[in-house]
């Protein structure tokens, strides 16, 4: 089954504006993301959709390939769903573009799963919280599942309340391309917007989530010390 990647990316990001065209050793942000994907043996393509000229032209200085969206998006999955109208592979994985460490074997493993459970829809990693910090860290976004690995809420606040196991979400998902399809006519949701995570409108509107339980630590970007961060650890 073929499986694409698309890596949506703005240059407004909130918390480090142009953070996607950054450098990290030589070579920008995007094009960190972009590389690693590649890596991944299940996937063939990878995209970058974007609407700013300026990353189009970072991503064609590279080789990439790139989608020019031209609608207005609230999220990323958004950007992600006008993208898949231009791509006929079956499996469309949603990468984040401030994650240059991105594990190819992690997104092996998520695209394998969705492959060979042909009745989901939506997958998404989430991982046990080891780090106490994360269980109050309203970036850290938790999420509670059913008996069978089914999102039951995701929250930026502790749940369950009184503790036990916490699980993190990781936001890389894994679409049938047909559930994108079908995204743009889904109603937006009250709780979406009060916790500011799109994937409650998943939820909302009675689509399942799957989740799939892995080890990989997500690290991503937002700030000048995540930045500093991942540059040493790049070496």
């Amino acid at each position: 089954m073929e499986v694409a990647a698309v890596i949506p990316a703005r240059l407004a990001s909130e918390r480090l504006p142009r953070k996607v065209l950054r450098l990290i050793k030589g070579k920008t942000l995007i094009r960190h993301v972009y590389e690693r994907v590649k890596e991944a043996k299940n996937i063939s393509d990878v995209y970058v959709a974007t609407s700013d000229q300026e990353i189009i032209e970072e991503v064609d200085s590279f080789g990439g390939n790139f989608i020019k969206t031209i609608r207005e998006h609230d999220c990323g999955t958004s950007r992600v769903s006008e993208a898949a109208e231009k791509i006929e592979a079956q499996i469309v994985i949603n990468v984040q573009a401030d994650e240059p460490l991105i594990s190819p074997q992690m997104l092996d493993s998520l695209t394998s799963h969705m492959a060979s459970n042909e009745n989901l829809d939506i997958l998404t990693p989430v991982k046990k919280i080891e780090q106490k910090a994360d269980i109050s860290d309203i970036n850290a976004v938790k999420v509670v599942f059913d008996k069978n690995n089914n999102a039951i809420y995701f929250s930026r606040l502790p749940i369950p309340y009184r503790g036990g196991v916490f699980y993190k979400h990781i936001g890389v998902y894994c679409f049938r391309r047909s559930f994108l399809m079908e995204y743009t006519r889904l109603a937006e949701s009250p709780i979406e917007n009060y916790e500011k995570l799109e994937q409650l409108r998943f939820l909302w509107n009675g689509y399942k989530i799957a989740v799939f339980v892995t080890d990989y630590q997500a690290i991503g970007v937002d700030t000048e010390e995540d930045l500093k961060r991942v540059e040493e650890m790049i070496g």
